[in-house]
C-alpha cells in the first residue's frame, strides 16, 4: 500500500526522541542497579518493577533509537521496519498487560495476607504474555510483510521508504486493528479501572484500632504498598488514554491532521518510560531507588555523629 504524505521531521522532534533515549535507559539502567544493589528481592512488586523497567528499556535502547534512524539517518528496509513494528507494538501492549496483572495480583494479596506470592509464578505469567503477544503481533508481519508493511512515497522527492513516519510504522491490517483495540487495549484497561476501584476503596477504609507497634507497621507497608500501584496505575492511564482515543479515531477518520495528533499523544504515551523509574523510587517501599540510597547513607551518617558525640560527650 502506498500513499502521499507530509514530511513531519523536525528539529524539536530530534531533540525530543534524543532526551527520551538518554533518560530512558539511564533512568531505567539505574532501576536494575538499585535492584541488585539495594532492593528487597524477596517482595512479589519487584518483578514486576523490574519487567516493565525492562519494557522500558528495550524502547530506549531498540524503539526510539530505531525511530531516530528512520527519521534523521538512513532509511529503514522493509525488515526493519517490520522488527520496529513487531517490537514497538509488543513493548506497547506488554506493559498495560503488566499494569493490570500488578493490580489484579495486589488484590488476590489484600484478600490472602497469609498467602506468599511465589515470584517465579509471577515471572511466568509475565513471559507468557509476552510471548502471546509476539505471536500475534510477530507471525503476520514475519510471514508477509511485504504486505502488512505501509509504504509511503514523499511529495518533494517521490521516493518510497518504509516506517519514515510514526503513523506508517504501526499500520495494521483491519482484522488487526480490531482485535488491537478490543483484547490488546480496551479490555486490558476496562479490567485495570475496575481493580483500581477496588484498590481505591481498600484505601478509603478507616485504619483498623487497637493495633499493636508491628501490626501499626506492617499496616502502613501494606497501605504504601497500595498507593504505589494505584499511582503506577493512574499515572500510566493518564498517559495512555489520549494516545489509544486517537488511535481507534485513526482507523475510521486518518487525515495528516490526525495523524500528527496521534504522533503527539505517542510522546506523551513514551513519558511513561521516563516517570516510571521515579515513581519506582519514591512510592515502592520494598524497592527505593536512588532517593532512598541518599536517604539511607544520610540516616546512616547522622546516626554515627551521634553515637561519637554521644561517647566523647559533645
Amino acid at each position: 500500500m502506498t500513499i502521499d504524505f507530509e514530511d513531519s521531521s523536525s528539529t524539536p522532534e530530534k531533540l525530543a526522541l534524543l532526551v527520551f533515549i538518554a533518560a530512558i535507559v539511564v533512568g531505567n539502567i539505574c532501576v536494575f542497579v538499585t535492584y541488585f544493589i539495594r532492593a528487597n528481592g524477596k517482595h512479589w512488586s519487584n518483578i514486576f518493577v523490574l519487567g516493565m523497567a525492562f519494557i522500558d528499556l528495550f524502547i530506549g535502547g531498540f524503539v526510539l533509537p530505531m525511530r531516530f534512524l528512520s527519521a534523521y539517518g538512513s532509511p529503514l528496509t522493509s525488515k526493519l521496519c517490520a522488527a520496529l513494528s513487531i517490537g514497538e507494538s509488543c513493548a506497547l501492549a506488554a506493559v498495560i498487560y503488566a499494569i493490570g496483572f500488578m493490580v489484579y495480583t495486589r488484590l488476590y494479596n489484600l484478600k490472602q495476607i497469609l498467602i506468599d506470592i511465589r515470584r517465579r509464578y509471577l515471572i511466568m505469567l509475565l513471559l507468557i504474555s509476552w510471548i502471546v503477544l509476539f505471536l500475534f503481533y510477530g507471525v503476520p508481519f514475519m510471514t508477509n510483510y511485504s504486505s502488512y508493511l505501509l509504504t509511503v512515497t514523499s511529495s518533494t522527492t517521490n521516493i518510497t521508504t518504509y516506517c519514515t513516519t510514526y503513523t506508517t510504522s504501526i499500520y495494521h491490517p483491519t482484522w488487526m486493528a480490531y482485535t488491537e483495540i478490543a483484547i490488546i487495549y480496551s479490555l486490558p484497561l476496562l479490567c485495570i479501572f475496575i481493580g483500581l476501584i477496588f484498590l481505591i476503596r481498600h484505601l478509603c477504609k478507616p485504619r483498623p484500632t487497637r493495633l499493636d507497634k508491628v501490626q501499626r507497621k506492617q499496616y502502613r507497608e501494606q497501605k504504601q504498598m497500595t498507593w504505589h500501584i494505584v499511582i503506577l496505575s493512574i499515572t500510566f492511564i493518564l498517559l495512555w488514554l489520549p494516545w489509544i482515543t486517537i488511535r481507534i479515531l485513526i482507523i475510521f477518520h486518518n487525515t495528516k491532521e490526525i495523524q500528527r495528533a496521534l504522533q503527539i499523544t505517542y510522546y506523551i504515551l513514551i513519558l511513561k518510560s521516563v516517570f516510571f523509574p521515579i515513581l519506582y523510587a519514591s512510592t515502592n517501599a520494598s524497592f527505593r531507588g536512588s532517593f532512598a540510597i541518599y536517604r539511607h547513607k544520610r540516616i546512616t551518617t547522622n546516626n554515627r555523629v551521634w553515637t561519637i558525640n554521644e561517647h566523647f560527650g559533645y
